[in-house]
Formats: C-alpha cells, structure tokens, sequence
C-alpha cells in the first residue's frame, strides 16, 4: 500500500487499496484481518489529502455464545501528505506525513486505523442469545432445560 507522490496527478484522484493485516488480537480471537477500499486523493498545493472508508474483514469469535464468524466492519481512514517542508499545518485534524516525492508507505497508518476501527463488542448476529449461564447450552440453538424458579428461600417471606 503506497502512495507515489511523484505519478499523483493534480486535482481529485483515487488510489485502490487491499492487503492483510495482522493485528496481533490472537487469544481475542481477531488476529488476521482483509482490507480493501477506494481512497479519494486531493493533490492540491502541496498537499495530499487520503480519506475514505475501507472495509476490514476477518475471523473473530462472539462475545456472547463464542460461536467463531466473519467479522465485517468500516475503517474511517484520513492522512495528510505535506509536500513543501517548509509548510506547517498545525490546526490539521488528520494524522501528517511529511515527503517532498518518492513513495510514501501507507501500511502502518492503515493498520492502526483498521486497529482502532475494531468493534469492542464483536456479536455473531445482533440478537444473539449466548450462553446459558448455568449449564453452558447454546440458546441460539434452543432453549435448555434448566429451570428459572430458582428462588432464594430467605426472599419467600417478602411481600410482592
């Protein structure tokens, strides 16, 4: 994943971009992760504006049953590539690189993006059920047999 400074054509263009990260998440059950997507690229007065949304996808395992799935989500990706040296933009909100020409490599910013972009809470579906809590059963499958009348005796005596 490179940008080459020195080919970019002025104005608005689009720089494809698709690899495999690892994301070193292996005992979280994330660890191996595809990116693709468009960048735009503004090239304008010595400036390089990527920005875009990718799309990372990998193997992960679900919180809630521990069911192993697909896990797909988005990756707001944004960098600035200063090419004059002697121009600051310290208001940027984006992350900056500084490079005259040459290549400039974008594997690292794409990764930390694709590594804050990873969900906290990684699900199999949106209404998964999960585990039982007592005996283990996996209730997407079906209901267990345990038995919800399990009353602690010094709570009988309360009033409802």
């Amino acid at each position: 994943m490179r940008l080459d400074l020195d080919r970019t054509p002025g104005g608005r263009s689009f720089l494809a971009v698709q690899g495999q990260f690892d994301l070193g998440f292996g005992a979280d059950g994330l660890s191996l992760v595809e990116i693709g997507g468009d960048l735009c690229v503004d090239n304008l007065d010595g400036r390089c504006l990527l920005r875009g949304e990718l799309t990372a996808e990998g193997p992960a395992t679900c919180d809630r049953c521990l069911a192993g799935f697909t896990l797909r989500f988005p990756v707001a990706f944004e960098l600035m590539v200063l090419r004059d040296a002697g121009h600051e933009d310290e208001d940027a909100d984006s992350p900056i690189v500084h490079q005259r020409s040459g290549l400039v490599d974008l594997h690292e910013n794409v990764r930390e993006a694709v590594v804050l972009a990873v969900p906290q809470v990684r699900l199999c579906r949106p209404d998964c059920r999960g585990l039982c809590s007592r005996c283990g059963a996996d209730r997407n499958t079906g209901d267990c047999q345990c038995r919800d009348d399990d009353v602690d005796p010094r709570w009988h005596d309360l009033p409802d």
